[in-house]
């Protein structure tokens, strides 16, 4: 068919598990076309002012960023900034439970780095600009697709581009085109809850630490970024709970917060605007049918309470790029179901944990039975005092 544009992989998405997957195909000789319905992201803007940092962060574990720097962007990304932490304090504000996580005691340099969203895709899409077995096209998001076509899958994007390649990938976020043109099922519900982010400024160094409040409206985060004075909130909180904090000025939303954090956390002394964003879990039934996977929050988001979505993001990317690339090598059609449920069936049950854990702790957290309160604190001392326990759960955090 004339003018198609023929490509061995479409990921639909330019975000991070996108690019990270099309940077990885593309580095063993596989040629991708990657859609993205929003225009060219913008470089960071230089400075260190209040107002210039992004409040989408991510909590990137040691391995996201090994597999980053695998990629050839982790190099990039820490001259830009990057947030180590080596401290994690977590604690109950309706009671005394409290536990506590730090580098030293596993060990290893650092727990994690706090990373501004933005300052990750550009350095992936700066890798990709360095492809030329990357066509990136931005501005026109997946508009149809046929799945029955010969040459694999024919898509037509909103400008009018036609695609084709054996597999398409959707990475293109919780609410998919690409999932729902492949009639992929989703289970969905809200967490009738409203996440608000921003960046602050402290009145002393974070030392490096995460702190995070369990309050009975919702958790609360604190994140340290790389400027020693400034942190990144995720706070999210109960429906009718967060409209008032959204709308309110800053001074007395910096009251509101100093309050919640309370005394065990250094002093919060200037806000930036404010960003809101509701959250719901998501989960596709399936991830892949014939020709078609999807990855990131296309086929599964959480609760941000543990900064966890990305990562697993990032290894749905890595794993389904270990995949194709072995049936590339061996010269196989790339869309093939079997090809496509391995990649399902070594990152289905991982994610399904993860998504159970956060369920269990958000609703834990959230109940106001005073039996659950009780159990929930002398849960958290215990494992903070079992250190064979603590470390397990450490370690399983990092990878």
């Amino acid at each position: 068919m004339s003018g198609v544009e023929k490509v061995d992989v479409i990921v639909v998405g330019a975000g991070i598990a996108g690019l990270s997957l099309a940077l990885a195909l593309a580095r063993v000789g596989i040629e991708v076309a990657v859609i993205e319905a929003a225009a060219e992201p913008s470089p960071p803007p230089g400075g260190s002012e209040l107002g210039l940092w992004d409040s989408r962060v991510s909590a990137l574990t040691p391995a996201s960023t090994t597999w980053l720097d695998e990629l050839g962007v982790w190099g990039a990304m820490q001259a830009q900034r990057t947030g180590p932490y080596t401290r994690m304090s977590v604690w109950d504000a309706a009671g005394t439970g409290e536990i506590t996580f730090s580098a030293a005691a596993l060990g290893v340099p650092l727990l994690g780095h706090i990373v501004e969203n933005r300052v990750t895709i550009r350095a992936l899409l700066d890798g990709a600009r360095q492809r030329s077995d990357i066509r990136l096209h931005w501005g026109a998001g997946i508009e149809s697709a046929n799945f029955s076509h010969g040459e694999g899958v024919l898509v037509r994007t909103q400008d009018g581009r036609l695609l084709a390649a054996p597999l398409v990938v959707g990475a293109d976020g919780a609410r998919s085109r690409t999932r729902d043109l492949a009639a992929l099922q989703t289970r969905t519900w809200s967490y009738n809850q409203h996440a608000i982010v921003t960046t602050v400024r402290l009145a002393a160094p974070h030392q490096h630490t995460c702190f995070q409040v369990f309050l009975d409206t919702g958790p609360l985060a604190l994140l340290p970024l790389s400027d020693p004075m400034f942190c990144s909130i995720v706070w999210s909180l109960d429906d009718g709970c967060w409209e008032g904090l959204r709308d309110c000025d800053d001074a007395d939303f910096i009251i509101a917060l100093n309050r919640a954090l309370g005394s065990g956390c250094p002093t919060v002394v200037a806000t930036a605007a404010r960003g809101v964003f509701p959250l719901n879990q998501c989960h596709a039934t399936d991830y892949v049918r014939e020709g078609v996977a999807l990855i990131g929050d296309a086929a599964h988001s959480i609760h941000p309470l543990a900064g966890q979505g990305i990562n697993l993001g990032l290894k749905d990317a890595a794993v389904l790029a270990e995949e194709i690339t072995a049936v590339w090598q061996d010269d196989m059609p790339l869309g093939q179901t079997a090809v496509l449920r391995r990649y399902q069936r070594r990152r289905k049950t991982d994610n399904l944990l993860m998504m159970s854990a956060m369920e269990g702790f958000k609703r834990g957290f959230g109940s106001q039975n005073p039996a659950i309160r009780v159990a929930r604190n002398a849960g958290l001392n215990w494992v903070d005092a079992a250190l064979p326990i603590k470390n397990w759960l450490a370690r399983e955090a990092l990878a």
